[in-house]
């Protein structure tokens, strides 16, 4: 096994175990509320997308140094497919960030500032 698949698989492995710790996390997240639920959604989100980003890296010295390619695209094999599912997953986590806010908002009192 070369280098770079022994990075591929302790990433899969690391992602794994993540995965794991935080659908664990996730049951006892409920029990916090849905800002819980929330928080715990958004740590899983960011470590698909930091396994992804490895991925990413690890295709595109595949490209450089294995394969001998000067010029790397989007539309290089392995890339835009991944490119993409990150950019997903950053909507996502925005999505999640704006549902957060908006719980926020409605969990605090009513301010009847300073005329009240």
């Amino acid at each position: 096994m070369d280098f770079w698949d022994r990075v591929k698989t302790t990433i899969d492995k690391s992602f794994d175990t993540s995965k794991e710790w935080f659908d664990k996390a996730k049951g006892t997240a409920h029990e916090l509320g849905e800002r819980g639920v929330i928080r715990v959604e958004i740590m899983q989100l960011e470590s698909r997308a930091e396994k992804l980003t490895a991925r990413l890296g690890a295709r595109v010295y595949d490209l450089l140094v294995k394969e001998g390619r000067s010029r790397i695209e989007r539309g290089s094999e392995g890339i835009g497919e991944t490119i993409g599912e990150i950019e997903e997953i950053e909507q996502r986590i925005a999505e999640k960030e704006r549902a957060m806010e908006a719980i926020k908002k409605r969990e605090q009192p009513n301010d009847p500032g300073p005329d009240a």
